[in-house]
């Protein structure tokens, strides 16, 4: 599994747009391979986080290369959307852990 990640600087007046551009549905959720999506609001950070995770890079690269992901982001200026140019990483899962099922729970 990979995890795309893209680090944007939103300007405050337009968060709100930003975030109900990615709230909706444009293709993504059916495309192979992609396995989920989190946008990370930052706490003590700088700017917004999006992650989306796939079964593959090349399942990635199909999307950036489709129609769907030319849907998502027609009518999107970064000029116009983002403070600076967005950083995007790629990385491959290479160790993952989840709670054990009795966490939180008591006798």
């Amino acid at each position: 599994m990979i995890v795309v990640s893209n680090r944007v600087q939103v300007p405050d007046a337009r968060i709100d747009a930003f975030l109900d551009r990615l709230r909706t549905d444009h293709g993504i959720e059916d495309h192979s391979g992609f396995r989920g999506m989190k946008v990370l609001s930052p706490v003590d950070a700088e700017g917004h986080v999006t992650m989306t995770f796939w079964d593959s890079i090349d399942d990635y690269e199909d999307w950036r290369e489709g129609s769907a992901y030319e849907r998502a982001h027609e009518n999107s200026s970064a000029a116009d959307a983002f403070e600076r140019p967005n950083d995007v990483e790629i990385h491959e899962v290479v160790v993952e852990r989840e709670p054990a099922d009795d966490v939180g729970q008591s006798d």
